[in-house]
């Protein structure tokens, strides 16, 4: 009976910590359901900024879209030169400008990479004076355009959704 009875005492300690190891496994499910939800939650308002983001970022451009005189167009550029300072470590933020003169020259700026000497230096490769650089290139651009005379400016997004590339063609 001893025996017996000490069977007992151990199956119910067996049972006690079978019940235990369960309601340890429900409550770490309910913890791992509970931080997927409000993984999922924090991720999608971060989705919904960044949508936000782009929104704000291209409106600063959208209206310069179609005809525009020089003087609109140099504000054009500008812009894009302000915005390479703001957004001087994201280069997806910096679209390329491509230029077409009156003379029919073509002008591109473009960034590749975040690096200050891409972004701003005046040097030259070739001897020629042929400026290098995102700002200086710009400011070529910038230089060339004429108040008098109207452009054509063509707006393009890349896959992102973001203004990632900007035509300005001579008209008339």
């Amino acid at each position: 009976t001893k025996e017996g009875g000490g069977f007992m005492e151990n199956a119910s300690k067996a049972l006690i910590i079978a019940g235990a190891i369960l309601l340890s496994i429900l409550i770490i499910a309910i913890g791992i359901f509970i931080f997927n939800g409000a993984n999922s939650t924090i991720t999608g308002s971060m989705t919904s900024m960044s949508t936000q983001e782009i929104e704000a970022f291209n409106n600063q451009f959208i209206s310069y879209g179609g005809e525009q005189s020089g003087s609109n167009v140099k504000k054009l550029v500008e812009r894009l030169i302000a915005n390479s300072s703001t957004y001087k470590d994201e280069p997806k933020k910096m679209p390329t400008a491509v230029f077409k003169a009156q003379d029919g020259s073509l002008f591109k700026a473009r960034m590749h990479q975040p690096n200050k000497e891409v972004l701003d230096n005046n040097w030259s490769l070739d001897g020629n004076g042929t400026t290098y650089g995102y700002i200086p290139r710009l400011t070529t651009i910038r230089d060339r355009i004429e108040a008098k005379h109207m452009y054509w400016i063509n707006i393009n997004y890349g896959t992102s959704g973001i203004i990632d590339w900007i035509e300005i063609r001579y008209t008339k």
